[in-house]
């Protein structure tokens, strides 16, 4: 029998084992790469038959738009980062007034600030009103608004007053307390929700609102986008802003 000890031996070099680990190569051309190619190229190129201009041409061109795609890109990452501390410097200057949120159904009064509301009719509603509950559950508005046509629907309420696109809403002032000079005493500061509710198509319903919060201070997160922190512990995106509401 043939000794297989050399030939056991000659593959022992195809052996998996011993193979080097394969390096992944990078197969983006860069404006570097881009340009020692070409110079290779014109180096070894036959002096007797040396490339067309046109095309010599037509290569510098390639070599510009990769150059420029380049600039692009940069400047564009510039624009990102300045548009972000434009937003941020902006954002900043809402810190102590409110804005109204998308889909946010509460607010914190306060005495002398008012809480902005509105909501979006997409049909004109029978019977709608607008109920005003405490912290402990307790309805302390009832408001009767009528028919209302279709469109925005916007409210702001003081604690006592209620103002409803523009006009002051009948409320039932009798219910509340005055002071010697006869000036309303408000309801107390603290947390509530309000709910638009009518008669669309037959069916009772219960209507999207976008309530009013105070800012109370800006963070930018490390995505860089803009976060506002709001009274009571929520927060809110730039995004979500439904309105910059006016500092009373």
């Amino acid at each position: 029998m043939a000794d297989i000890t050399g030939v056991s031996g000659s593959l022992s070099q195809y052996d998996i084992a011993d193979k080097k680990p394969v390096v992944a190569k990078n197969n983006e051309l860069g404006k570097t790469e881009f340009l020692e190619l070409m110079i290779a190229q014109l180096n070894n190129q036959n002096p007797l038959e040396p490339q067309d201009d046109a095309a010599f041409i037509a290569e510098l061109a390639q070599f510009s738009t990769v150059e420029g795609i380049q600039s692009m890109s940069d400047g564009f990452e510039d624009l990102a980062v300045s548009y972000k501390s434009s937003q941020a410097l902006q954002a900043s200057s809402l810190v102590g007034g409110s804005v109204t949120v998308d889909g946010n159904d509460s607010s914190d009064l306060r005495i002398g600030e008012l809480v902005f509301g509105m909501t979006e009719l997409d049909a004109g509603t029978e019977g709608l009103r607008l109920q005003i509950e405490n912290e402990y559950g307790e309805i302390v508005e009832d408001v009767d608004l009528g028919y209302q046509p279709s469109g925005p629907l916007a409210f702001k309420w003081d604690g006592a007053n209620l103002e409803v696109n523009g006009e002051l809403a009948e409320i039932d002032y009798s219910k509340f307390a005055t002071e010697e000079d006869g000036n309303l005493i408000p309801h107390d500061e603290g947390e509530y929700t309000f709910r638009v509710q009518g008669e669309l198509g037959g069916a009772q319903q219960t209507f999207n609102t976008n309530i009013s919060r105070r800012v109370e201070s800006v963070t930018i997160l490390g995505t860089n986008d803009i976060q506002l922190n709001l009274a009571g512990g929520s927060t809110a995106t730039l995004d979500q802003i439904k309105q910059i509401n006016a500092v009373y």
